[in-house]
């Protein structure tokens, strides 16, 4: 991971923390109805894991929108987005998921990072576009920027119907979806890969976890599956040193 800066990520299970009940674990949502204290030490308990604990972590309100912005410093008014973008070293970038993509994005040539929220909302609109070109915009160049897609659903775990694909302007036959059992799926994170390769990256690495499938993470499906009143999301983080 290191050339000329040296950059630190994670995308982190729920396994360790501090909530309690539904939330057992490292749930990060500050919008979920855990215990604010308890969401708080968890989000600081997973800054340390990177090597993080002297910086400051901005977490922007997330919207399932394409808004993607430039930080420059800690106190810059965020709001409401689903990117950020910053070549701060003094800066932790967070997002939180249950089942959306979270897509951390490194440029260690020129010290720019990334992060961003990819719901079917945020891909459909343009969050990935908006991040990579915001990354270029601060000094940023495609053939350094790497990008790892983290743990989110995956195909046959993501049930759609026909008015999903209306929604993506997708016909009935389509890359990304496919019937099983009469059942219609959508692959979200080949959707999100092929936004990218357009790109021509330095590289596109993907974790390959399902959120619904795998217990380690927080997924909002398997919440609705459960008929829990509500759920934990999943943290992801990346810093440059």
């Amino acid at each position: 991971m290191t050339n000329n800066k040296e950059i630190y990520y994670k995308f982190f299970t729920k396994n360790i923390g501090f909530s309690k009940g539904i939330y057992k674990g490292l749930n990060c949502g500050i919008s979920s109805k855990d215990n604010p204290s308890d969401v708080m030490k968890n989000i600081n308990y997973a800054k340390k894991q990177i090597n993080s604990s002297d910086k400051i972590i901005v977490m922007a309100n997330q919207s399932h929108s394409n808004k993607c912005i430039i930080l420059n410093k800690a106190s810059d008014n965020i709001g409401s987005a689903d990117g950020l973008v910053t070549k701060s070293s003094e800066l932790v970038l967070g997002i939180t998921t249950a089942d959306c993509i979270p897509l951390i994005f490194f440029d260690n040539q020129n010290g720019i990072i990334g992060i961003c929220h990819a719901g079917w909302k945020g891909l459909s609109n343009g969050i990935i576009e908006n991040t990579i070109e915001k990354m270029i915009k601060i000094g940023s160049s495609t053939q350094f920027i790497k990008v790892i897609i983290g743990p989110c659903i995956r195909q046959y775990s993501y049930e759609v119907n026909n008015d999903f694909l209306n929604k993506f302007n997708l016909p009935k036959n389509n890359p990304y979806s496919s019937l099983k059992k009469n059942k219609l799926f959508f692959n979200l994170p080949k959707f999100a890969t092929n936004i990218l390769k357009k790109y021509k990256l330095s590289s596109i690495k993907d974790f390959k976890k399902d959120t619904y499938m795998n217990s380690d993470y927080f997924s909002y499906r398997q919440s609705k599956f459960k008929k829990q009143s509500d759920y934990g999301r999943n943290i992801s983080l990346v810093s440059i040193k």
